[in-house]
């Protein structure tokens, strides 16, 4: 089989003029990355200790840079060799896949089965991140992202978003043609849906409820249920997640009024040890608790979750509406299968192309809502509960990540504000706002 019939379709892929606006978004938006990850190695190196960490010597802070400086330095090549590789599988290896199997006797849709099992241990091999198939939670990439790849949650995470666009666009397409996108977008919005009810679901049974946690000071408990009924809020929507090892965090999620939760981890409210600093703990009085959970609450009474949600759903429906009406239109132009069955094959080529090059414009304004959702949710723990001690935990957490980021490398990747100015406005507002302690 020569090189014209495997890499064919790459061929009139490029030669196609639409083409060249999401190719242009996706090469700037990879240089606008690696831009960012040059200059947070050029900042960490020219990193100096702060002067404000009273629980951080000097040789901590070396050691911290360094590890930091070890992260940062591979991260250009690591991360142009992630992306690289994705593009040229989608650019090249799935059209080569397409024609090896279908000249092995395949039929087409023994090759749409492989190549959604092939792409999804692809994407499990080279990203925690980005999904070749459908930006389907284009928000929970940094919430769900396990320090280990290959685990059953994150496999089956991975898997669903697969299974959620693939299955559906084909049985779609083939009832309906062009016009199946409809379908295809409603399964979109009931797959995002479906996923947030288990998860809160999960955490609703994980949690233990805060009233019955043996770490938390009765005052502390007093304290909240008085915050919590003001908020509308009952006290068993409140709880900490036990055993699960996944350092000191808190963090809410919600589908409906009815159906909640916020979540302390059990090292947040117990204290956590700095394992590059065992001279330091990161534990939380009962104020700073309290400022956490005002914080988580701020979360919920501004609809983030469903404001994420909506946005995720909103570009993962224009995304499938361009499939439909570009690959699904041209068909057997792009493979030579017979008709209707290459519209479906090309279809599923066609998201992955869209969802390697738009995946930093993606990235870059979803981080950048979820950022102004932290902010919201600050100005909600100021403006309800604003006098507790807010600014310790961005000062203890400052602790254990000492070394600040480079403002682009920040706003491309972090979603959250840095903690030293989270730390500086609490303070500001206290200063204003509150008695002197």
């Amino acid at each position: 089989m020569g090189l014209e019939h495997l890499f064919g379709p790459l061929k009139d892929l490029l030669a196609e003029k639409w083409f060249s606006i999401p190719a242009l978004i996706g090469v700037v938006g990879f240089l606008l990355y690696r831009i960012a990850d040059f200059l947070q190695h050029q900042h960490t190196k020219a990193a100096t200790q702060p002067t404000d960490l009273e629980k951080m010597t000097p040789e901590i802070f070396e050691q911290k840079k360094k590890r930091k400086l070890k992260r940062t330095s591979g991260a250009l090549w690591k991360n142009t060799l992630s992306w690289g590789l994705q593009f040229g599988y989608v650019i090249g290896g799935i059209p080569g896949i397409f024609n090896l199997l279908e000249a092995r006797g395949w039929s087409s849709s023994s090759i749409y089965t492989a190549l959604g099992v092939i792409g999804w241990i692809f994407n499990m091999l080279v990203s925690k991140m980005f999904s070749l198939w459908t930006p389907a939670l284009p928000f929970m990439p940094h919430a769900h992202n396990p320090r280990k790849t290959w685990t059953f949650g994150n496999a089956a995470w991975q898997a669903w978003g697969v299974a959620s666009w693939s299955v559906p666009a084909y049985f779609f397409f083939s009832a309906m043609q062009q016009n199946g996108w409809v379908g295809s977008v409603a399964m979109i919005w009931v797959s995002q849906i479906i996923q947030l009810a288990i998860f809160i679901f999960t955490i609703k049974k994980q949690a233990v409820p805060y009233q019955q946690y043996a770490g938390l000071s009765p005052e502390f408990k007093a304290n909240l249920h008085a915050y919590l009924e003001k908020q509308g809020f009952n006290d068993a929507e409140v709880g900490v997640l036990k055993g699960l090892k996944m350092g000191p965090n808190a963090f809410a999620t919600s589908l409906t009024p009815g159906y909640r939760q916020i979540v302390m981890t059990e090292e947040l409210v117990e204290g956590f040890r700095d394992p590059q600093n065992p001279n330091f703990q990161l534990k939380l009085d009962d104020s700073a608790l309290e400022a956490v959970i005002a914080h988580e609450v701020g979360h919920i009474k501004n609809y983030h979750v469903q404001k994420s949600i909506f946005w995720g759903g909103l570009f993962s429906s224009l995304t499938t509406i361009a499939v439909y009406q570009i690959f699904g239109a041209k068909g057997a132009e792009f493979v030579i299968f017979d008709a209707e069955t290459s519209r479906q094959l090309t279809m599923f080529w066609g998201q992955s192309i869209l969802n390697v090059t738009m995946m930093f414009l993606l990235n870059f304004i979803m981080i950048g809502v979820i950022r102004g959702n932290e902010y919201q949710a600050d100005t909600h723990l100021l403006e309800t509960n604003g006098c507790k001690k807010g600014d310790q935990f961005f000062h203890q957490i400052r602790h254990i990540a000492p070394v600040t980021n480079h403002p682009l490398w920040d706003r491309c990747n972090a979603t959250h504000p840095a903690p030293e100015v989270r730390e500086a406005r609490i303070k500001e507002w206290q200063s204003k706002n509150c008695p002197p302690k």
